[in-house]
C-alpha cells in the first residue's frame, strides 16, 4: 500500500474501532490498520475462559456496536449490567442505579476482551478499504498534503491522517515530541475473575475502601464476576502473590457477604494507575485516540466507552473532507471536550473523594450519594453520562443497511 487516506497506528480495541468506524463513514477510503502483531484470528470466540479479561461496555456503547454489526457474536457471552451498587465501606449502605430508572433494558454490558477484538475484526472483514498491516511504524514526515510513514519493514506509506491509537504507553506520541500531563495515583489495580456462592443477578458493585475502589462486575456465568481492585502499590504487590485462599480472604473482609462466599479466583495481574492526558490531541494530518488521547481511572469503567465515542465523532467529521484538514480535526476536539472533561472529572473526583478518610471528605461524599436519592434529576444526569448517553452524545452515523434495528440496551 503506497497510498491511502487513514493509517492508523495501533491495532487494539480502539484502533480496531476507529477503523471500522472510518470504513462506514465512507466506503470509498482505503484504511491501513498497522499494528506489530497479526490481526486476531477472525474464528467465533466461543465461551470465554475463566481467566479472560472482560471490559465494561455502557449503554451507549452497547448501542454503537450493534449499529456496526458487531453485538450479534457478543450478546451471548456477555454480563448484563441491570443495577449499578455504590456504596463506602463502613458508612451508609449505599445508592443503586437501576436500568428501570432510565427506561433502559440494561445500564451496561460486561464484554470478554477477546470476544470484542473478534467482533471487531470479523466487521472489518466485511468492510471495504480497510486493509491490516502487520509492521512497526518508525519514522514519521508531516508535509502541506499527507504525512509519510516509514515502516521497520522499510516500506513507506503516504496518508492523508494518522491516527494514532496505540496505547497509554504512546511510542508514536513520545516520538512526535506530544507531552502529557500526569497524576500518578500511587495505586495499582489487581485485576482478576471471581466465583460466588450466590447469583449476581445482574448486579455490578463499586465499592469504595480505605485503600481504594473495589469494582465487581457481573459476567455471562450467574456465579462469576471481573474483579477490579485498586489497592496502594504495595499493598497490590503483595495480593498479586497471595495464595488464593488468602486473597478470597482478604476480598470477603473487604466487600462482605452481598455474593455470599467468594469460592475461587483467576490468575491475577495488575498494572500501574495514571491519569494521564495529551497536551495536544490534533495536529494538521494528526489525531490521538484512545489511552494515548487520554488514559483514565478504571474506577468508572469509562475508557473504552469514552474512546469509542471519540471515535464515533472522529468518523462523523472526518466524512465532509479531505480526512487530514485540521480546521476539521480542530472542529472534533471542540465537540469532543466537554464529554471528555465531565467523564474524566467524575472518575478523578470519585476517587480523590472516596480515598480520604478525613470528615470534610465523608460529609462531602456522602452528601453526594444522598443527592443521587433524593434528586431524580442530578441522578438521570450522573447515570446518562455514565452511560454514555449524555447531552452532548455523539450521533452514531451509519448506512441504514447496517443498522440491525431499534434500540439496544
Amino acid at each position: 500500500m503506497d497510498d491511502v487516506d487513514i493509517a492508523i497506528i495501533g491495532g487494539g480495541l480502539v484502533g480496531a474501532s476507529a477503523a471500522l468506524l472510518c470504513a462506514r463513514a465512507n466506503p470509498n477510503w482505503r484504511i491501513a490498520l498497522i499494528d506489530p502483531e497479526p490481526a486476531p484470528a477472525m474464528s467465533a470466540a466461543g465461551r470465554p475462559s475463566f481467566d479472560s479479561r472482560s471490559s465494561a461496555l455502557s449503554a451507549g456503547s452497547a448501542d454503537c456496536l450493534q449499529s456496526l454489526g458487531c453485538w450479534s457474536t457478543l450478546a451471548d457471552c456477555s454480563g448484563v449490567i441491570d443495577q449499578v451498587h455504590v456504596s463506602d465501606r463502613g458508612y451508609l449502605p449505599g445508592q443503586r442505579l437501576r436500568a428501570s430508572e432510565f427506561k433502559r433494558s440494561a445500564l451496561g454490558y460486561v464484554v470478554p476482551n477477546i470476544a470484542l477484538g473478534h467482533a471487531l475484526f470479523k466487521a472489518l472483514e466485511q468492510a471495504s478499504g480497510v486493509h491490516a498491516v502487520t509492521d512497526q511504524v518508525g519514522q514519521i514526515e508531516f508535509h502541506a498534503g499527507c504525512a509519510q510513514l516509514r515502516l521497520h519493514s522499510g516500506s513507506t506509506l503516504a496518508s492523508k491522517l494518522v491516527v494514532v491509537a496505540d496505547g497509554a504507553q504512546s511510542v508514536t506520541r513520545e516520538r512526535l515530541g506530544i507531552a502529557t500531563t500526569d497524576y500518578d495515583y500511587a495505586q495499582q489495580a489487581v485485576i482478576a475473575n471471581v466465583r460466588v456462592s450466590q447469583k449476581h443477578n445482574g448486579v455490578a458493585y463499586e465499592r469504595f475502601t480505605s485503600e481504594g475502589p473495589l469494582a465487581l462486575l457481573p459476567l455471562a456465568d450467574a456465579h462469576e464476576l471481573a474483579l477490579i481492585w485498586t489497592l496502594p502499590i504495595d499493598q497490590a504487590d503483595l495480593a498479586r502473590n497471595w495464595s488464593d485462599a488468602e486473597f478470597l480472604a482478604s476480598l470477603q473482609r473487604r466487600f462482605g457477604h452481598r455474593l455470599g462466599r467468594f469460592e475461587s479466583v483467576s490468575e491475577r495481574a495488575s498494572y500501574p494507575l495514571v491519569r494521564r492526558e495529551a497536551n495536544e490531541q490534533v495536529r494538521s494530518r494528526l489525531v490521538l485516540v484512545g489511552n494515548a488521547a487520554h488514559s483514565l481511572h478504571p474506577v468508572a469503567g469509562q475508557g473504552f466507552n469514552l474512546a469509542l465515542r471519540d471515535c464515533v465523532q472522529l468518523a462523523h467529521h472526518l466524512s465532509r473532507t479531505d480526512p487530514g484538514a485540521f480546521s476539521e480535526l480542530l472542529a472534533y476536539q471542540q465537540a469532543r471536550d466537554l464529554d471528555q472533561r465531565l467523564t474524566t472529572a467524575m472518575g478523578d473526583s470519585m476517587v480523590r473523594l472516596f480515598s480520604r478518610s478525613n470528615p470534610l471528605a465523608v460529609t462531602l461524599r456522602h452528601l453526594g450519594l444522598l443527592g443521587l436519592e433524593v434528586l431524580p434529576a442530578l441522578k438521570q444526569r450522573f447515570g446518562r453520562q455514565m452511560m454514555g448517553l449524555g447531552v452532548n452524545r455523539p450521533v452514531m452515523s451509519v448506512p441504514a443497511a447496517m443498522n440491525n434495528g431499534g434500540e439496544h440496551g
